[in-house]
């Protein structure tokens, strides 16, 4: 009955990644949107935060190393940041859990804590055009 249950959701998760990145299949992510994702994979792994994954507890740099591996796995279906936060840094693929950032006492989901990052990433100066 659990193995039953697992499985269903092992494939309804999976069934819904599919169907969710059928949309960009040819995408492939611009200079801003690899730029943007090479910065939240390096915020992650410059974060002295506990990231929790289906129960489990990982350090920065092993959950810096776990999303980069879903990014390489999709190749070029994910084209914007955003996609990336939504479909590989948002839940488990496995299990549908959602992953969880934990920093000092503070408990965030890990989608809100990384489009917070990348909502702060974009007003910095650095993006702002030279005239």
């Amino acid at each position: 009955m659990v193995v039953q249950r697992i499985l269903r959701t092992v494939l309804a998760v999976a069934a819904g990644l599919a169907i969710a990145l059928a949309g960009t299949a040819n995408a492939s992510p611009n200079g801003t949107a690899k730029n943007e994702i090479d910065h939240l994979l390096n915020y992650v792994a410059a974060s002295s935060c506990t990231f929790v994954r289906n129960g489990s507890e990982y350090p920065a740099d092993k959950a810096r190393e776990h999303l980069a591996g879903k990014y390489r796995w999709v190749g070029g279906r994910i084209s914007t940041a955003e996609e990336f936060i939504k479909y590989l840094a948002t839940q488990s693929s496995m299990s549908g859990e959602p992953y969880h950032v934990k920093c000092g006492k503070t408990d965030a989901l890990s989608g809100v804590w990384l489009t917070d990052e990348l909502h702060r990433y974009r007003k910095a100066p650095h993006l702002q055009a030279v005239r």
